[in-house]
């Protein structure tokens, strides 16, 4: 009887073990590797994550490691992937599980999770969201986030996609904020460009100080592609201004928080270039380079298995991501044609006024 229980006794000390061994508190959480998006999910980079740096490929551990010690962690994305998202929350789970290790004590705390799918002008749907000032909030879900923020009226993806994002967001308990000005101030941008700004604010944001004449070009011929080279040459500069104080509102975001805390970005890849987007207004305003990290999540192109070729370069040379996560590609008509489609109608309507 004593042997037995003495046995019995080792198998669990040994179980124990070896649950302790798999369960190191230092590991990310397992990644999300069962595709969503139907492309090219045999491509020999899906799943993938490249460092820029190293010029190598890096381990799960490295990479939330890393993560997990910045300041400002800028996550991009292609808006209609679900793979990108599910990445995205990923992303959050594992810089919350990982500040509580020894080997990222001390990093800073994420405060919030500014989004650029969330408009200053939704501030009111959020705070009844999280219940302020109120006696007894009402607990919330996911969905509740879509409902009140409007979302299936935003012009963004299904909600479904971005849903991970919000549970995993509410779960750690960090708060979402806007990282995207309203419609309306959008709107008299791009009628009026830089004077609807005071100096003052010009200057706040670091908006006063031109890009450098090279990057000020290559943002301007990004717009012109993005846009199907549909658009008159005469309105790219207003539009790149618009760029401009998109990606020093986001910056602004990120820096609302206490001195020594740190905050998440999620936004589209052109958004967390180091070279024009978001982290160099975030460095103009005194973010040391290596606070902040940024991640582009990329998809696969058929026969293009070289990763070098998916980091954008900024002027220079240098790479304009510190990683990039590679993922299947989302199946979607061609951009060009339906915006083509789109102008197309419009003048039609125009004309018939």
């Amino acid at each position: 009887m004593k042997k037995t229980i003495a046995t019995a006794c080792l198998t669990v000390w040994l179980c124990m073990l070896a649950v302790g061994a798999a369960a190191d508190n230092r590991d990310p959480p397992t990644p999300p590797i069962n595709w969503q998006s139907e492309e090219l999910r045999d491509h020999p980079l899906v799943g993938k994550i490249w460092s820029t740096k190293k010029g190598d490929f890096v381990s799960i551990r490295e990479f939330g490691h890393r993560l997990a010690l910045a300041r400002f962690v800028l996550l991009g994305e292609v808006h209609d992937n679900p793979d990108h998202h599910l990445w995205q929350a990923w992303a959050i789970r594992t810089i919350s599980k990982l500040r509580g290790s020894r080997i990222v004590e001390g990093a800073p705390q994420v405060d919030v999770i500014a989004m650029e799918m969330v408009r200053v002008d939704q501030n009111v749907a959020l705070d009844k969201f999280y219940g302020r000032d109120v006696l007894v909030p009402r607990p919330r879900k996911p969905r509740d986030f879509a409902r009140m923020l409007k979302w299936s009226k935003s012009g963004w993806p299904d909600f479904k996609i971005y849903e991970p994002i919000i549970k995993q967001a509410m779960h750690e308990q960090i708060v979402i904020v806007p990282a995207s000005v309203s419609r309306k101030f959008t709107r008299r941008l791009s009628k009026e460009g830089e004077a609807v700004l005071a100096d003052a604010e010009l200057t706040r944001l670091a908006l006063s100080k031109p890009l450098p004449e090279k990057m000020s070009k290559a943002l301007s011929a990004e717009i012109l592609g993005s846009h199907c080279g549909l658009i008159p040459e005469s309105a790219i500069p207003r539009m790149n201004f618009i760029q401009r104080f998109r990606d020093a509102t986001m910056a602004d975001t990120l820096l609302s928080v206490a001195s020594g805390k740190g905050g998440i970005l999620i936004a589209g890849n052109g958004h967390i270039r180091r070279d024009r987007g978001v982290p160099w207004y975030l460095e103009q305003r005194g973010v040391p380079a290596d606070a902040i990290v940024t991640v582009k999540i990329a998809e696969v192109a058929s026969g293009q298995t070289d990763p070098k070729a998916y980091v954008d370069s900024a002027v220079g040379g240098s790479p304009a991501a510190d990683f990039v996560v590679f993922t299947p590609r989302k199946e979607r008509p061609d951009p060009c044609q339906e915006m083509r489609a789109q102008m197309s109608k419009h003048r039609k309507t125009k004309t018939t006024q």
